[in-house]
């Protein structure tokens, strides 16, 4: 396995010629102040290697050292203690040449935390233990204490941190941002980190409390990744790793006439390669590269909220509910719903890096470019069916048969297509005192879909030859499923009908221009006094959305563009949309051209950002106290309407800005024996989302789903360009206590914000075209507040007997939100925000065996329920239930250079639940995606 690097220190300028090693570590401890421990015995009779020019202090002692085999232990960046390298017999789970120098220490992200003055948390991506599950950012930063994935399938697509929103937190790459576009095309806040491979970054930080010279745009967390670099190894490094998929969910594949889709087995492959080059191997080159083909079958089953109750002669009862008199005792559903999901999921791309670190110059630059492309294609078959109330056979608390009144079903088809690019350049020098940076970068990223949606009713006749009968069951949870349609033939030839036949073609861009530049003087970890960071922000964000849609006249036959599917209890019928027949459908021009020309919009930002931050540093203390100004500007381009919310043909421009002074204040202080406290207040804005802010009118009356019985009859969606941005009061107190030599560390920390104009939708009434109408529009509510506690432990070496060794890491965080919801004659209070559960628990246990040259590894993390919308009914309110979720996974070395890899990713076959109600305790639906597992070889 590679040599593990220790991070850079500061740099010191050298002139020690070649003497014994004593004399020579002694004169570099007293020079570095660094304290050097090594047995005398061992370095007795052996000379340095002449040090001269001005490098970091590791650097400095590894070229001291020369070819001695030593190995480096380091328990902090003052503290280094040199053992005597042993010999390969001996310990052949470590083994090295005898030339090379190994260096271990406490792992980088702990380093992270214990120099940085507030509160972060770091995970470093492990080419050589990094399980086959985790493959993207998202998946690899759930990992991390207080992070809740916000699931799309079976992984984690944005992540929420402290229970606030994806939409509130800042993600760079090397500092700069990242452009992105969410779900179905939609311009927001969120980064989409499952499109990010996790083997593209080194370190990844996520900074729970902010000072002034991070981004003020954060409520939840700054999320910062750190591309990898040439100079973590000393030469060539390769990492080859290629590897199988097997899912255990059939689901629809290979009987819905989608070619192309397996049923279960999918397949990867990821490389890294870095080298460095140069007279002084000054130069660096890093390229990564990933593709990955994978099958995510789903099956997902509807609770609808209506039964039907018989008595005891098999007669409905009127009225249709239990507390009517002679009820039977048992319940029938009345709606079933089920769906199938077939998903075949492809990535594909890599990224590249080519770094200078001149010697003895101070200067160092790199300049980096990826390009990666997510394209999924999916496939929806879902019935739906009204179960009769004239009569029930055969009926049990759990099962029983009855008419169908009526059936639906509905077919969609997606191919969605991401792309996601950048560009990003670092341009940097420092000396002993100062540092100077300049990044810039462009980041892109591009949407495409391609989605035809049909569906079809009929309603079988009641007769003795016309009848269509379903056997059904009730669970635990009281969701029903039909097991048997008696005869499906007979239900297909009872004349299904177009209700809805339509086609979209989404595309969507969004772009992000950013420059900064930052400078810092005595700033260095060793040193103290005063010191000082300035620094400016430049950022350019442009979005377009648009989606051509063709709307096709409903009526019409359906029944030979559907067919019964080759599987064990089918649905119901599917539609074949693979030989549909476009071409014989009638379009509707009018109302084509009217959605195409609403879901037009367009989105310019401009951000101008400067900052100034104060340090003082005493010997165990520090305080840092500083402002950012935050500047945003906007235009936003949407669509015209009249009063009846058809477009004009024209674009309306709307304009906004604001500006805002963000100050914070840091202080941390080092007690004896490695006890650190940190306590930090801050302000820090969540800006609008540009789909907010840019969202065309729409207007419409007499539409169920909009509006409710009653007088009004008109609903109204629209954006609102008027909204201010969320402020965010934060105060933060944390305690950490590392221990173990540097390599585990306990924190308690204690989190408050007070968030000032939140924002939610929500809904008023106004007279508007002498119509009473609901308006739906984004607005800026009243305050809302979020307190936590989150604990952690790390410990990356436990020893155990027989050589064996332990590595933990396991957290929990309790959260509790306030908020207040505003609608129609209507004000709720809410214990909790969107995105936040109230308890958060993430872990991981590896177990090192070296009598197998190899490792089990298990990871677990649960996610409380949270809330996901609102509504101004607070019954109809809804979110995701609780998810568990334990993999786990084992590496042996067959060879010096080759791993193999095993894990089984979901291995409790958790569920995704759906729930609504006030206290989210009604089920809705719940998908099954079954298990995945991977096996994988590795060359390293």
């Amino acid at each position: 396995m590679p040599v593990v690097a220790f991070a850079q220190d500061s740099q010191n300028v050298f002139s020690l010629p070649a003497q014994s090693l004593t004399s020579a570590l002694t004169a570099f401890s007293r020079q570095t102040g660094v304290h050097v421990a090594f047995d005398a015995n061992a370095a007795n009779g052996l000379r340095s290697a002449p040090l001269y020019g001005k490098m970091d202090n590791l650097k400095a002692l590894r070229r001291l050292l020369g070819k001695h085999a030593f190995k480096v232990e380091v328990s902090n960046p003052k503290n280094i203690t040199l053992r005597a390298g042993a010999s390969r017999k001996s310990t052949s789970s470590e083994a090295d040449m005898v030339d090379n120098l190994t260096v271990r220490g406490s792992r980088h992200e702990l380093r992270t935390k214990r120099n940085f003055a507030g509160v972060v948390d770091s995970i470093t991506y492990d080419d050589a233990s990094n399980l086959g599950g985790a493959t993207s950012m998202a998946q690899l930063l759930t990992q991390l204490p207080g992070v809740t994935g916000i699931r799309n399938g079976d992984e984690p697509r944005y992540i929420s941190v402290r229970g606030v929103s994806s939409d509130l937190n800042q993600t760079t790459l090397d500092g700069m941002t990242l452009a992105s576009i969410s779900d179905g095309g939609s311009i927001r806040r969120r980064v989409n980190m499952q499109n990010i491979p996790a083997e593209m970054t080194g370190e990844d930080d996520i900074y729970k409390t902010f000072t002034a010279e991070q981004d003020g745009g954060a409520i939840g967390a700054v999320i910062n990744m750190n591309p990898r670099s040439a100079f973590d190894h000393d030469g060539l490094y390769k990492y080859i790793n290629a590897y199988g998929i097997y899912g255990t969910e059939k689901g629809s594949a290979g009987a819905n006439r989608i070619p192309g889709m397996s049923p279960h087995f999918g397949q990867g492959a990821k490389a890294v390669f870095s080298d460095r080059f140069g007279k002084h191997k000054e130069f660096g080159i890093m390229t990564s590269f990933r593709y990955q083909s994978r099958t995510r079958n789903t099956t997902k089953k509807w609770q609808e909220d209506s039964y039907n109750y018989y008595n005891t002669k098999g007669k409905i009862l009127s009225p249709n509910d239990p507390s009517t008199p002679g009820w039977n005792g048992m319940t029938a559903p009345r709606y079933v719903d089920g769906g199938s999901y077939s998903n075949n999921l492809n990535s594909l791309g890599g990224a590249a890096r080519l770094e200078w670190h001149p010697e003895n110059s101070g200067f160092s630059a790199s300049v980096m470019g990826y390009a990666y492309e997510r394209w999924e294609n999916s496939f929806m078959e879902h019935n739906e069916y009204l179960l009769d109330d004239t009569g029930i056979w055969n009926q049990t608390p759990t099962s029983g048969r009855e008419y169908i009144y009526r059936a639906r079903t509905i077919g969609r088809k997606d191919n969605w297509q991401m792309n996601t690019n950048g560009v990003l350049g670092n341009l940097s020098w420092h000396d002993n005192i100062s540092t100077l940076k300049l990044r810039a970068g462009y980041t892109w990223e591009d949407y495409y879909n391609h989605e035809p949606y049909v569906t079809a009713r009929v309603y079988p006749k009641e007769t003795a030859k016309g009848a269509v009968y379903a056997d059904y069951t009730i669970n635990r949870e009281n969701v029903a499923n039909l097991v048997d349609i008696i005869d499906m033939n007979k239900l297909l030839n009872s004349g299904y009908a177009f209700q809805t036949v339509q086609q979209e073609y989404d595309r969507d861009h969004e772009g992000v221009t950013n420059v900064r530049l930052d400078y810092t003087r005595n700033l260095s970890p060793d040193f103290h006094g005063f010191g000082f960071a300035s620094g400016f922000e430049w950022r350019s964000l442009n979005a377009t959305n648009s989606s051509d849609q063709l709307w096709y006249k409903p009526g019409g036959s359906a029944t030979s563009s559907m067919f019964i599917p080759d599987m064990q209890n089918p649905n119901g019928p599917f539609f074949d949309l693979t030989n549909f027949p476009w071409d014989k459908q009638t379009l509707d021009p009018a109302k084509s051209k009217n959605y195409t020309q609403l879901a037009y919009f367009r989105y310019q930002e401009q951000l101008f950002d400067g900052y100034v931050s104060l340090h003082y540093k005493w010997r165990n203390s520090q305080i840092i106290a500083g402002v950012r100004a935050d500047s945003v500007n906007f235009n936003a381009f949407i669509p015209g309407t009249d009063s009846s919310s058809n477009p004009t043909g024209k674009i309306d421009k709307n304009r906004g800005g604001y500006i805002n002074p963000l100050p914070s204040v840091t202080f941390v202080h080092e007690f004896p024996k490695n006890l650190i406290l940190h306590a930090v207040y801050s302000q820090s804005v969540g800006r609008p989302q540009p789909t907010d802010l840019a969202q065309a009118a729409q207007y419409s009356c007499g539409d169920s789903q909009n509006t409710q019985p009653g007088d009004i009859n008109c609903s109204l969606s629209r954006g609102n360009p008027n909204l201010m941005p969320r402020k965010a009061q934060n105060f933060d107190i944390s305690l950490d206590k590392f221990f173990n030599r540097g390599r585990g560390v306990f924190s308690v920390a204690y989190f408050d914000k007070m968030i000032k104009h939140d924002i939610y939708t929500t809904r008023s009434t106004e007279i508007i075209n002498d119509e009473l109408t609901y308006v739906t529009q984004p607005r800026n509510a009243n305050n809302s507040s979020l307190m936590g506690v989150e604990v952690s432990v790390v410990d990356k070496s436990i020893k155990g007997p027989w050589r064996q060794s332990f590595d933990i890491n396991a957290s929990g965080t309790w959260m509790r939100g306030r908020m207040t919801y505003q609608g129609v004659n209507v004000s709720y209070k809410l214990k909790q925000l969107t995105e936040q559960p109230s308890y958060v628990f993430n872990g991981s246990v590896t177990w090192h065996i070296p009598q197998i040259r190899g490792a089990v590894k298990a990871s677990f993390s649960y996610s409380a329920k949270y809330l996901e919308g609102l509504n101004d009914d607070p019954t109809q309110m809804y979110g995701y239930g609780s998810q568990p979720s334990l993999d786990i996974g084992a590496w042996n070395d067959i060879t010096d250079s080759l791993r193999l890899k095993y894990e089984v990713y979901n291995l409790a076959g958790s569920h995704t639940r759906m729930y609504y109600g006030e206290h989210l305790n009604r089920l809705e639906a719940k998908e099954d995606y079954g298990r995945s597992i991977y096996f994988e070889l590795v060359y390293n």
